[in-house]
């Protein structure tokens, strides 16, 4: 009977476990491509211009090494969005973007910008377009 008891609170501590890696590890780039096609954007390659203008932005440079960069496109609107690894890689990332009070608590306060969603950051949106709102919108 202990065996058994044992047996079946081991199998449901590991299935909590499980569940919780998975959830941690979660990525929400999912859900933000899926806005923007249901938009009517596509994901397209990087072009000269776009990698110009994106490795001059001092974000992408502190993240260029834990971070994939997607870039969603519909006639001339553009949103480059950073996919990053993980929580940790963000935090470390884009710490510059909360105030030293929130700093114990940076992946809740970059959660709270227009910007950021999960693990992903909105890099560049072309101005006057609805790319920002689609992100913006899609938490």
């Amino acid at each position: 009977m202990k065996r058994k008891i044992f047996t079946v609170f081991t199998s449901l501590a590991l299935v909590v476990v499980l569940l919780a890696t998975l959830c941690a590890c979660g990525s929400t780039w999912g859900s933000v491509k899926g806005a923007y096609k249901k938009d009517g954007y596509e994901e397209v390659e990087v072009s000269e211009e776009l990698k110009k203008l994106y490795d001059s932005n001092e974000d992408f440079k502190a993240a260029q090494d834990t971070a994939t960069v997607h870039i969603m496109q519909k006639d001339l609107a553009v949103a480059v969005i950073l996919e990053f690894k993980g929580n940790k890689d963000m935090e470390e990332a884009l710490k510059k973007h909360v105030t030293k009070e929130d700093a114990e608590n940076v992946y809740e306060e970059l959660q709270k910008l227009d910007t950021v969603n999960g693990n992903c950051f909105l890099l560049f949106a072309t101005p006057l377009t609805n790319a920002a709102e689609i992100f913006k919108n899609s938490k």
